[in-house]
């Protein structure tokens, strides 16, 4: 059973192993993209641009994050971040994941390896491996994408923040990764994101939200 399956399953408590909660994941109905909305999504459900570039930073150092289950506009499973205090998500492209040690990405080219994408595991929360290529003509801060046998790549990870990772891997930092986006073997791979980070903070935001933390935003 994938981290998603569990995911949608169940909840452990902190502090009591014994007892389990549902995880809700309710579905988000479509809302038509215009001004002042992210990706369709209304901007009320995200974290605001507050000039505290440290928000994401707990007391322990840790993110104060978690990644959820959400069925986006298209009705496609993903996995999405969420702020622990206030529910509110947060956008992928948000500058301060980066402080707290997060690097989401989109991948690029995709349409290229097509017949590799699909035969891959590429479904939110199956880890996957970042493979730097050097030498590659195009690009040398290229970061490949491939799935968790290293068989089957996806795709690049997109160019600005394949800097940021080409310099973490080639300095020997070990950073892993999950998708977010992606599907299963077999399945078209039209769009696969990906989430990076220290091995300790990605368990962490695979963690459970804290039981007292408010709903998601868009469950309200």
């Amino acid at each position: 059973m994938g981290f998603m399956d569990k995911l949608l399953r169940k909840t452990v408590r902190p502090n009591d192993g014994s007892q389990e909660a549902p995880q809700r994941a309710t579905p988000v109905d479509a809302v038509a993209s215009q001004a002042g909305e992210r990706d369709g999504l209304p901007d009320r459900w995200y974290v605001p641009q507050d000039g505290n570039s440290d928000r994401f930073i707990g007391a322990t150092g840790l993110p104060t994050l978690r990644l959820i289950p959400y069925r986006d506009t298209g009705g496609e499973q993903v996995l999405r971040l969420c702020e622990d205090g206030t529910g509110l998500l947060v956008g992928p492209t948000d500058r301060r994941l980066a402080r707290a040690g997060i690097y989401v990405s989109q991948l690029r080219g995709e349409a290229h390896h097509q017949a590799e994408c699909r035969a891959g595991n590429f479904y939110p929360g199956e880890p996957v491996r970042l493979v730097r290529e050097p030498e590659n003509p195009y690009d040398r801060n290229a970061v490949a994408v491939y799935d968790a046998t290293g068989k089957h790549m996806a795709a690049y990870v997109n160019k600005q923040k394949a800097r940021t990772l080409a310099k973490l891997i080639d300095s020997g930092a070990e950073i892993e990764a999950i998708s977010i986006r992606g599907t299963r073997s077999g399945l078209a791979c039209d769009q696969v994101a990906i989430l990076a980070a220290s091995s300790e903070v990605l368990r962490h935001v695979l963690s459970p939200r804290p039981t007292d933390a408010p709903h998601p935003a868009h469950e309200r």
